[in-house]
């Protein structure tokens, strides 16, 4: 018996019916960006009716005043924040009666209202290419590392005045000290016991980030002194106690005058100088 041959297929039919599937695989895609589209569209119809808050965004000694709808979230903020500071989200802390964590949050939610100060802590990308070129050219220097003072002639350490000081030997309660190596300075690290202060008397430094204060305090005074006014921070290690540096707070203008202390753990002499100052303190 012959064989039947089967009938050709209609090329139109299966032009059409190739269409046909990729309409049914391109339609969820499509629909997810439509929906994506009217989420956009109401959320921007939404923060358009919303009332509009005015407040400061504050960084170092610079500063933003940025008018956002209430309804707007961190994220939004953020990317407000980078385009007034040039400072990229991924590197900003924003802090408003304590860290804004949640990107989801609104301003409205977090309680940010007309003439509110939020904080910002951050580097910029230039910052940060700046300190690593910085790193990188110095970290072969002998006579220190990158993050110390330059060296000088004379040991500073051994001065009388500080060496007075340093023969006192490590405090007890002093944090131990890690030689030749740097560590970043982590977020809920706030309280530096231990140290000495030019007197030789016991001091302690506290971090205030929320108002951006740096507190000294002895055990009958507290100097509350502003982050914006410390204007270098210098290190040299002490090399009867290694792990341990002398470190000078350059105060006021042009450093005019210095706080002097002893004995601060040496891993987080760059830690310090960043909170302090920025990244452009180790440039």
């Amino acid at each position: 018996m012959a064989d039947v041959a089967a009938p050709e297929a209609d090329p139109r039919a299966v032009e059409a019916a190739a269409a046909a599937q990729l309409t049914a695989k391109a339609a969820p895609k499509a629909d997810a960006e439509t929906a994506a589209e009217q989420k956009d569209t109401a959320t921007a119809l939404e923060q358009q009716d919303a009332p509009q808050v005015t407040f400061k965004v504050q960084y170092g000694k610079s500063s933003a005043e940025l008018k956002r709808p209430a309804t707007s979230t961190i994220a939004d903020l953020k990317a407000e924040v980078e385009k007034a500071l040039s400072i990229p989200p991924s590197k900003q802390k924003l802090m408003y009666k304590g860290l804004l964590k949640d990107d989801a949050q609104t301003l409205q939610k977090v309680g940010i209202k007309n003439g509110a100060k939020v904080l910002l802590i951050g580097s910029s990308e230039a910052d940060i290419a700046a300190a690593k070129a910085s790193t990188a050219s110095s970290s072969g220097a002998a006579g220190g590392q990158a993050w110390d003072a330059p060296k000088q002639d004379e040991d500073i350490t051994k001065q009388p005045q500080h060496a007075k000081v340093i023969a006192k030997g490590v405090p007890e309660d002093a944090m131990p000290g890690i030689a030749d190596k740097q560590v970043p300075l982590p977020d809920s690290l706030n309280n530096f016991n231990g140290l000495y202060n030019s007197q030789g008397s016991k001091v302690r430094l506290t971090f205030k980030p929320e108002s951006q204060q740096l507190w000294i305090a002895s055990n009958t005074t507290t100097q509350k002194l502003p982050y914006s006014s410390v204007a270098k921070i210098e290190s040299w290690p002490i090399a009867e106690h290694p792990g341990y540096s002398l470190v000078s707070l350059g105060l006021g203008a042009g450093s005019s005058s210095r706080y002097w202390l002893y004995f601060f753990p040496s891993q987080y002499v760059s830690g310090i100088k960043i909170r302090l100052i920025g990244l452009r303190a180790l440039v």
